[in-house]
């Protein structure tokens, strides 16, 4: 009779480690879901994703925030939150200009944020304080009530449109284009042709500065004189 064998055991499953209570803030999770969003796309913003980034459970993280859109308002406001002002100078509709590339430029160092934004402008209190500067400024050059809210709308609009069209185009179509556009029928298209060379350079910043020129210079000849 051969001895019996001893039953084999198999090795407990392994425990994630428990995160020290108290180790999850607000600011830490925001942090994880800019990571989320910046490496993956705000499309794969979820908690869950957040959550997997910080090793915690999705659980730990709905003690702070109840709802994905709070979150997605904490992570929007936050990036608005780095928006610098400058300094005011003598001339307001100058620093009307700056207050636009500003914002342009805040808009494109965050690409994942520009739809969000779109659809979602005012998350919290930093949206409001970069309208508050842009009013501010716009008061300055006596244009308030209505014609400064149509303004300051103008300008987000634009910064808005331009960015996601930026952030949209295919880098690599750009140098055929203006080849493409040439070699069009020019009894039908003569005024495209024309300018062949420069729809290569749609979407630049020299094409921002221009429009962004354009349209202060309208506000400039609608301002009351102070």
């Amino acid at each position: 009779m051969k001895p019996s064998t001893p039953p084999t055991t198999s090795p407990a499953p392994r425990q994630r480690q428990r995160r020290p209570r108290g180790s999850l803030t607000p600011d830490r999770i925001v942090e994880a879901a800019e990571r989320v969003a910046t490496t993956e796309g705000f499309e794969a913003l979820t908690v869950r994703a957040v959550a997997a980034d910080l090793e915690s459970s999705a659980m730990a993280l709905y003690r702070h925030f109840t709802t994905k859109e709070l979150l997605v308002d904490a992570l929007l406001d936050t990036v608005l939150g780095r928006f610098e002002c400058a300094p005011p100078t003598d001339d307001w509709l100058e620093d009307l200009r700056t207050f636009a590339r500003s914002h342009r430029r805040l808009l494109t160092m965050h690409p994942w944020a520009v739809a969000p934004l779109f659809s979602h402008p005012s998350p919290g209190l930093n949206a409001v304080r970069i309208g508050e500067e842009a009013l501010r400024i716009l008061a300055r050059g006596g244009i308030t009530d209505d014609a400064a809210v149509a303004t300051f709308s103008g300008i987000i609009a634009l910064n808005y449109g331009w960015s996601a069209f930026t952030v949209a185009r295919d880098d690599s179509a750009e140098p055929t284009l203006p080849a493409a556009l040439a070699a069009l029928p020019a009894d039908q298209f003569p005024l495209t042709i024309s300018v062949a060379s420069s729809m290569g350079n749609y979407g630049s910043d020299a094409h921002y500065n221009l429009v962004l020129n354009q349209l202060l210079t309208g506000e400039k000849s609608t301002a009351p004189q102070l």
